[in-house]
């Protein structure tokens, strides 16, 4: 079987946002995110700006729908536990009004709206920055923001054996079904935890080798990367900025 060391979630296609350097990628999607999580989400303007600014990033990336929406399931647990906010969260007699006995509070709207709007928002940039730069990037993209080797080498290492773990998965289930393997139900799936228990065991086994023989080798924890050539985003910085601003509007007034 093919192996598939790449990044899964990143995909190969062409847009403005896949050709910026992956430093500036990551910042300001941590910005927007912070600023996003940050702000009171009450007034009109903060919640147009903050999903104007969404729609354009995500409209930059060339994501398709299918695969976004796809993705975006990943909201689901925030939609179930919000729904329940405006039942609960109350504040002084602010009830709206009664849906089968049952009172809603306008503090609980509220809450349920931030929550929704927060997690959906944060959750797309995150779509984004993973749909439009691979592994290999956000880890040369790490090293440019300084952040300190043990991490990186702790992250790049464990994209990798997550990969490995696939393909180690995949080849073990098919080589199950060929002996007449069926899925029917909570009993058969026990050949399934033999095997991931063995799996487990078998990893860490490989990774304590690959480990000395890459100090045997001269590795000192430090993942060397080459220069790559990367273009620059004026639209990018400004609706980071922007969203900054948007987030200090709302902590001054």
């Amino acid at each position: 079987m093919q192996t598939t060391h790449s990044h899964h979630l990143s995909l190969h296609s062409k847009s403005q946002l896949h050709e910026l350097s992956p430093q500036l990628k990551i910042l300001s999607t941590l910005l927007i995110v912070i600023s996003i999580a940050f702000s009171k989400i009450i007034n009109p303007f903060q919640i147009i700006s903050h999903a104007v600014i969404v729609f354009l990033i995500i409209r930059f990336s060339n994501i398709p729908l299918k695969t976004y929406l796809k993705r975006l399931t990943l909201d689901i647990p925030f939609i179930l536990f919000a729904l329940f906010l405006p039942f609960l969260s109350s504040g002084n007699n602010d009830m709206v009004f009664t849906l089968f006995t049952f009172e809603i509070y306008r503090t609980g709207l509220l809450e349920m709206f931030a929550i929704l709007f927060k997690a959906t928002a944060g959750l797309s940039m995150g779509i984004v920055l993973t749909a439009t730069t691979t592994n290999i990037e956000l880890i040369y993209g790490l090293q440019k923001l300084k952040v300190p080797p043990i991490i990186i080498a702790i992250m790049s290492f464990s994209i990798r054996y997550i990969d490995v773990f696939i393909d180690e998965f995949k080849r073990v289930k098919i080589s199950m079904q060929s002996r007449g393997y069926i899925e029917k139900g909570i009993k058969t799936l026990l050949p399934i935890a033999y095997a991931s228990g063995a799996m487990l065991i078998r990893g860490y086994e490989r990774g304590e080798r690959v480990y000395l023989s890459m100090i045997s080798r001269g590795f000192t924890g430090v993942i060397e990367l080459q220069d790559r050539d990367h273009k620059q985003s004026n639209y990018l910085l400004a609706l980071t900025i922007f969203s900054i601003i948007v987030l200090i509007l709302d902590v001054i007034l």
